[in-house]
């Protein structure tokens, strides 16, 4: 089954702020639950998940998206 995630950014957040390591553990870490929950509550994919929040988090704080080199399947 493919899916992709899609998140919609917070809007209280703007790519100048600079969030320390815990803030970004912790936005990486709801996000990931959220696939998690999102996908039916798959088990197997929680390395995935995490990756795929963590490169939103970060993008977000960044401002501009990075290419994927591996598409999932």
């Amino acid at each position: 089954m493919t899916h992709k995630h899609q998140q919609k950014p917070h809007d209280n957040k703007t790519a100048s702020e600079r969030p320390d390591n815990e803030q970004l553990r912790s936005e990486i870490e709801q996000l990931a639950h959220t696939f998690y929950c999102q996908c039916g509550h798959r088990h197997g994919h929680d390395l995935e998940d995490w990756l795929d929040a963590e490169r939103q988090v970060l993008e977000r704080y960044q401002g501009k998206p990075k290419a994927r080199s591996k598409i999932r399947g």
